[in-house]
């Protein structure tokens, strides 16, 4: 784990919640904030992301794993950058197979990437510190190879 890029759990939930606020039921924002912050397991990564304001490109690179790439509509400043953290996630082979979409926020202070399966379950998070100009939120598609 990098204590250097943790972010308070409750900050994460706040903004989730804030982000999918009428996108998702209750009972998956809920169930969502819930294993945000009870996943414990962190698997070192890096990130990428890549906004031309209403579309963006999302990578995450978990180390000796696979690479998620995603595309995303949503509402960010231009610009991109890179982050350095941690996915969670209580089964790395599940996130793998199973993700079909995520949800991101990026701030001034860290980037978060929420990886979900076709249903809207949570499966696991990246969550880092970033040096990124993009700031902003949305979700869309992706998977790991």
């Amino acid at each position: 784990m990098t204590d250097t890029t943790t972010v308070d759990k409750e900050i994460l939930v706040a903004d989730f919640a804030r982000a999918t606020e009428g996108a998702l039921d209750p009972e998956l924002v809920e169930a969502a904030s819930e294993r945000l912050r009870s996943l414990t397991t962190a698997h070192s990564a890096q990130g990428s992301v890549a906004s031309m304001i209403f579309y963006l490109q999302v990578a995450v690179d978990i180390e000796g794993g696979k690479r998620f790439r995603g595309h995303a509509g949503g509402i960010s400043t231009p610009g991109g950058g890179g982050a350095w953290g941690d996915v969670y996630t209580d089964d790395l082979d599940r996130l793998y197979s199973s993700t079909k979409s995520f949800q991101f926020n990026a701030t001034p202070v860290y980037f978060n990437v929420n990886f979900f399966d076709k249903s809207s379950h949570l499966l696991g998070h990246f969550q880092a510190g970033a040096f990124s100009t993009a700031l902003g939120t949305g979700g869309g598609t992706g998977s790991w190879s």
